[in-house]
């Protein structure tokens, strides 16, 4: 059994190795409908009997993409499943500290979010102090829609020091363990993916 961590990057996995780096990229790990689906959920990946308020792991696009359910364009769904609150995965740019709140840019690979951070105390100070600009983070928060743009009111940002377990990659995408640490290797010899605190973590040279 690998125990790799990987993280950074972006893309959609094209199944047959030539793109794999791009498995490891983006905060979504969400298989598209064209993705087999894992034993009890729909064709989306999403499972049969899914609470909105349940935390989603998503990409950007899937964010820019998702569709609007009423009138107020206040609640979205992605592939047919209503969503709230998500975690997303990616690089933080653009940050700018203000008295009572963090506002920075989200980039996974698959596109740019604006994200905010309200301060509420001390705690939340202090983790937003330490993340700076190209730091990858992990942002659970809400999805949210304002003046016809989506942006994610995060509850909590931190980082991404060890990228992405193999085990998570293989159940996402439906993919034996075994072929995932295949194309990790394949990968770092091409020179897309690299080594981080040791042999078993990894991350992508595609976002510097």
């Amino acid at each position: 059994m690998y125990g790799v961590g990987v993280g950074g990057g972006g893309g959609n996995y094209d199944g047959g190795g030539g793109n794999a780096s791009s498995l490891f990229g983006g905060g979504g790990f969400m298989p598209s409908q064209a993705t087999n689906a894992a034993e009890g959920t729909s064709g989306g990946g999403f499972p049969k009997s899914r609470n909105a308020q349940a935390l989603l792991p998503l990409t950007v696009k899937q964010i820019m993409d998702a569709s609007q359910t009423n009138d107020d364009k206040s609640n979205f769904a992605v592939n047919g499943m209503e969503v709230s609150t998500v975690r997303l995965v990616g690089r933080m740019l653009n940050k700018l500290d203000r008295v009572t709140d963090v506002s920075f840019t989200l980039d996974d690979g698959t596109g740019r979010v604006p994200v905010n951070r309200w301060e509420n105390d001390s705690t939340d100070t202090k983790e937003m102090a330490d993340i700076q600009n190209g730091d990858y983070v992990i942002v659970n928060g809400g999805l949210k829609g304002f003046q016809g743009k989506r942006q994610v009111v995060a509850y909590s940002v931190r980082n991404d020091d060890h990228g992405v377990g193999v085990d998570y990659v293989s159940r996402r995408l439906n993919l034996p363990e075994e072929t995932v640490g295949k194309i990790i290797i394949d990968q770092v010899d091409l020179g897309h993916l690299y080594a981080t605190i040791d042999d078993h973590h990894y991350k992508s040279t595609m976002n510097g």
